[in-house]
């Protein structure tokens, strides 16, 4: 069956938003999913995890405090009062840069070590579990089409 032009036009007017909607109500659903598990299982948030998790990737220095809230994924909301909170917990801690007084960077602490370890490897398997209903080849290709789209919001958004 031939479509007509105006209808093409529709379809390609719309599929972009089909798309994004889509996008969002999967990022969304596991989002709160992943929030869920980490509250249940180990009384930490998803912001707590990716703080972390910024940290962990960066070892063995440390993060400004500026470059920690570019980096997060998950929500910043106001990073300095949850990082306060995760140093009077004993899960970081905080020092003035050496090249710089005035710039505080962050690091994990070995108990924020320790817990950050643990839930790394339950969030994989959370993260496997949620998403294996597809195989591994279309995975892959979601995977790629994914970082494709990724890597164009990167150029869009260069100076």
């Amino acid at each position: 069956m031939q479509t007509t032009s105006g209808s093409d036009s529709d379809d390609s007017s719309t599929l972009y938003l089909k798309l994004w909607l889509q996008m969002a109500k999967c990022s969304k659903t596991i989002e709160q999913e992943m929030e869920t598990r980490f509250q249940k299982n180990f009384k930490q948030s998803l912001s707590r995890f990716d703080v972390m998790s910024q940290l962990n990737r960066c070892k063995p220095d440390r993060l400004p405090m500026g470059k920690l809230a570019q980096q997060l994924i998950a929500s910043k909301g106001n990073i300095t009062r949850l990082v306060d909170r995760m140093i009077s917990e004993g899960l970081l801690d905080r020092q003035a840069s050496p090249e710089d007084r005035r710039v505080i960077q962050v690091g994990l602490t070995s108990k924020g070590q320790t817990l950050f370890d643990e839930m790394a490897g339950t969030h994989a398997q959370w993260a496997e579990h949620l998403l294996n209903k597809l195989d591994l080849p279309d995975s892959r290709q979601l995977l790629d089409l994914l970082t494709r789209v990724n890597r164009a919001f990167s150029e869009d958004s260069a100076p």
